[in-house]
């Protein structure tokens, strides 16, 4: 390697360790800050904060469409009034749908909402169902367990971030891009990934749990930070393999 492109390749190394210094000492203030804000939380009565959301959404129909509309969407209805079941049967195709005007339980779900009440009432040639959720309950207690993660998050970024800027300070000394040194603190960056996508995973599979109020919302799975894993890897075995060229290189000269 000539003498210019290793200067260039030392720069590199100066100024990716200066960087990851920078952004270590932001992630260590970070893990910090969140360790604070969690033991407040801890620390604060179970019933100190409820939250309570309801959803609300108006479906317009037409008239026409509104019995066939209605099997789809709604799964059940429960109705307690004193209009008969042969009153509530809709023109002639023998399908009972709930009286207008008239509030109603029901199992009514659109995309990824799901409401549990409504009413319906006519508009012209247009039925119009006014749908309302179950109320959506957030805790401060509830909090804690999602804010567990963020300290710890953060502390194996840092810890990522610090293996990264040992890599770089290979790179800034470094006769080769080909030595040993570079590869084992490489595979060392790699490996230190492993826990930063472990606490993403959980940290953020909680968050979305907890602003959906509990309901199912699957794993988060944080793709991106594996598959810098596996690239990384990868990036171990290409170099060890020039490190044996190298080697073999040398021998041969």
């Amino acid at each position: 390697m000539n003498s210019k492109t290793l200067s260039n390749f030392h720069k590199f190394g100066k100024v990716g360790k200066i960087a990851m210094t920078v952004l270590m000492v932001i992630a260590i203030l970070v893990a910090a800050a969140s360790c604070v804000a969690t033991i407040f939380v801890s620390t604060l009565p179970k019933d100190a904060l409820t939250v309570r959301v309801t959803n609300h959404a108006e479906f317009r129909i037409n008239e026409k469409n509104f019995d066939s509309l209605w099997d789809i969407l709604a799964d059940g209805f429960s109705y307690a009034g004193d209009v008969s079941t042969e009153a509530m049967l809709s023109g002639g195709n023998n399908k009972i749908i709930p009286p207008e005007d008239q509030d109603f339980n029901m199992e009514l779900s659109f995309f990824n909402q799901s409401f549990s009440s409504a009413k319906i009432h006519s508009e012209e040639n247009t039925k119009v169902i006014e749908a309302t959720s179950s109320p959506a309950e957030y805790r401060s207690a509830n909090l804690v367990s999602v804010l567990i993660f963020a300290p710890l998050f953060a502390a194996s970024a840092a810890a990522a971030l610090f293996m990264l800027k040992r890599l770089f300070a290979v790179l800034a000394k470094c006769g080769s891009p080909f030595c040993e040194e570079l590869v084992t603190k490489m595979r060392a960056f790699g490996f230190s990934l492993l826990p930063v996508a472990l606490f993403a995973t959980i940290g953020e599979t909680l968050s979305t749990a907890f602003l959906s109020a509990g309901r199912d919302t699957g794993i988060s799975i944080q793709w991106g930070v594996l598959i810098a894993f596996a690239v990384t890897m990868c990036l171990v075995t290409v170099f060890k393999y020039g490190i044996q060229l190298q080697k073999e290189s040398d021998e041969t000269l």
